[in-house]
């Protein structure tokens, strides 16, 4: 860090143990070990110009005011002025830090601008406004927005205009003209913008944010934030790499190659012969049909073959290529944007139009002749209509050390997250793959500083259980284990009487549950997280009926936070390891023992998140079960223990009158 080591030296530990010791417990704060240990980590961390602090902080820990109360500190005292940058992998967490953040700048006196940071789509655009509703019956949110949100931000609009979710898909930023719009100089989100790029700030924004930050820097352009940011945080950092690597993605798709031509056309037919532009576009249209349906038909065959494995598999590497016939569509491309480029007219439409031909045509070669990147074909629905070719590079940790790590000119950077060590001997065992991952390895010891992880304080001992089903079948047997599992889940469920969240891996095992605990006929209602359905409303709609069990997956798996006892169950379907696919397997094949070094730890991290959801707040108590029986004494797989010591279950059993003893005994819920 670039400030006055003076004015950092002069910041004691003591200053820090008084706020939290002192200032925090007069305004109704409990003192927490784990907290003022971060705080003293970070100052540390700033004082000694280390570049990266790893910690992990268990659920509990209060590592939220961890780190913001010395970062917000060593601000205020600094003499020079600089900025802070937190990001996080969800919304939900982005909303809390604000709050946080505005309530600590009262009670420490802080001037700081604080920014929350969302992506273009969560503002409104005036310009699609205006061509949308200035002759329809939206005038109000046409006129009024401004007097409810600074930035046209959906949610502070929506608390007052509430109609605005209905259209928000028809009248937010989706590709922003910047200075070619009508509304540049009144528009909330170019506010927003500059206020970013204000000095002083702390920034809160996402990931994704983040790394595009980083590669605008990286490629000498005007960057989204602050340039005298001189502190990153990175709060839930367990999921920082798949951010990093689908910023790293490039994306392709029939509709999004038809949409180029399209547009190409429009302008060619002004100025060469229409019949013979239409046909040499409806040859390239030919040629990227035939290519995407061996696509398709690929995908299908694959995915079939997975789902009898109950996968929802999304992605699979390419078929073999056929050479002669995507040189040939390279050509024709090649040819068609030459012709684009000879238009007479000055356009930056046109200059997009052929940078975004030449991208294609280098993405095609690069099927070709590339060894430095990973290719998949990825589909989100059972059709294949959304069939995408992706590409992204293989060495993806040099890229995260490049952007946030190599060089002296970069901001200290702080990872933590409640989730990301394993079992080990030492620290940088216990952080090994997460060092891994993001090129942290790269840095020298004397710029790295890695934390003893910081254990949950609430009462696992006493307040949680642990159940392993050692009786079911294997998973691999799907029917049988699917079979079996109703029953299991039926005790379960009956011994606390609902109040209960299964976890899932796989939507067809999901829905598969649904239909026989319906045909059950349980007295108790049963909530099925659907495609597109609103985490939020559903969440709310299974706190509020205490006695409802529901059924999810995904985003359920992480972020979810329902204290109490509408949630003192929670069910682990099947042990979440990832599903086999094209990055995955080369992250297997570059590592000694790829299955212990990259399929064990992805799926620890994950069923580590998914078990958090169950002790949430400092009374909460709860059983948790594993229907998975991998991990009991009858299956002595070579994992068991490595797993069973990173979680922080200090209650574990396999017999399930124990389950009923502790549900009777400690839990005693009311009917």
């Amino acid at each position: 860090m670039r400030l006055d080591s003076v004015t950092i030296e002069s910041i004691e530990y003591e200053v820090i143990e008084k706020i939290f010791k002192s200032k925090m417990p007069s305004l109704g704060f409990s003192i927490r070990k784990p907290q003022i240990e971060i705080a003293k980590e970070i100052i540390e961390l700033i004082k000694k110009e280390i570049q990266c602090l790893v910690v992990e902080a268990g659920v509990g820990t209060g590592k939220s005011f961890g780190y913001l109360i010395p970062l917000l500190i060593v601000q205020k005292y600094s003499d020079m002025n600089f900025s802070i940058i937190i990001s996080t992998g969800t919304i939900s967490l982005q909303e809390q830090l604000i709050k946080d953040l505005n309530y600590l700048k009262e009670i420490l006196n802080i001037q700081s601008n604080v920014v929350l940071a969302k992506g273009q789509t969560h503002f409104l655009c005036l310009d699609r406004l205006t061509n949308n509703y200035s002759q329809k019956n939206k005038s109000d949110i046409l006129k009024n927005w401004s007097k409810y949100s600074n930035y046209g931000d959906r949610e502070e609009i929506e608390k007052f205009i509430p109609e605005v979710r209905e259209y928000w898909n028809e009248m937010n930023i989706q590709k922003c003209k910047f200075r070619g719009c009508a509304f540049y100089y009144e528009c909330g989100y170019m506010k927003l913008r500059e206020a970013m790029r204000k000095s002083n700030n702390i920034i809160v924004t996402n990931h994704d944010q983040l790394i595009a930050n980083a590669k605008k820097i990286a490629n000498y352009r005007k960057p989204l934030f602050s340039e005298d940011t001189e502190v990153i945080v990175v709060d839930e950092a367990h999921n920082f790499e798949e951010k990093a690597r689908n910023s790293l993605t490039e994306t392709w798709d029939v509709k999004k190659i038809k949409s180029i031509l399209n547009t190409a056309h429009r302008y060619l037919k002004r100025y060469s012969d229409d019949q013979s532009t239409r046909a040499r576009k409806s040859k390239i249209e030919k040629l990227v049909e035939n290519t995407f349906n061996k696509f398709k038909r690929h995908c299908i065959s694959e995915f079939e073959s997975n789902e009898i494995h109950g996968y929802d598999t999304q992605r699979v590497s390419l078929p073999e290529l056929e050479i002669n016939e995507l040189n040939g569509l390279i050509s024709e491309l090649e040819s068609y944007n030459i012709s684009l480029q000879l238009v007479d007219y000055i356009s930056d439409t046109i200059d997009d139009l052929v940078e975004n031909i030449e991208d294609l045509i280098s993405f095609l070669k690069s099927l070709i002749y590339d060894d430095n990147h990973i290719f998949w074909l990825e589909a989100t629905d059972q059709k294949y209509d959304t069939l995408t070719i992706n590409r992204a590079p293989k060495e993806l940790d040099e890229y995260i050390y490049s952007y946030f790590l190599g060089g002296n000119d970069k901001p200290q950077i702080i990872f933590t997250s409640a989730t990301i060590s394993q079992s080990g001997i030492d620290n940088y065992e216990k952080y090994g793959y997460f060092l891994s991952t993001l090129g942290i390895d790269m840095l020298k010891q004397s710029k790295l500083s890695l934390s003893e992880p910081k254990e949950s304080p609430f009462n696992y001992k006493d307040n949680a259980l642990l159940y392993i089903s050692s009786t079911l079948p294997h998973p691999k047997e799907r029917d049988n284990f699917r079979d079996e599992s109703i029953n299991e889940i039926l005790r379960l469920i009956t011994l606390t009487k609902g109040r209960a969240m299964v976890l899932f891996t796989s939507k067809s095992d999901m829905n598969f549950v649904f239909q026989k605990l319906k045909e059950a006929g349980l007295t108790w209602n049963v909530l099925l997280q659907n495609e597109g359905s609103s985490q939020q409303l559903i969440k709310q709609n299974f706190i509020e009926d205490e006695h409802s069990i529901l059924l999810s997956t995904g985003t359920f798996w992480e972020g979810i936070d329902i204290p109490g006892t509408p949630l003192s169950n929670l069910i682990i379907y099947k042990l979440p390891f990832p599903v086999p696919d094209p990055i995955l397997e080369y992250k297997k094949s570059v590592n000694f023992d790829g299955f212990n070094t990259v399929y064990i730890p992805e799926m620890i991290t994950k069923l580590r998140q998914g078990l958090g959801r169950l002790i949430r707040k400092e009374n909460d108590k709860g059983i948790a079960t594993i229907l998975d029986p991998r991990l009991s004494s009858s299956q002595n797989t070579t994992y068991k223990s490595k797993v069973l010591d990173s979680l922080p279950f200090k209650s574990i059993t396999e017999d399930f009158a124990e389950v009923e003893r502790f549900v009777n005994n400690e839990l005693k819920l009311k009917n």
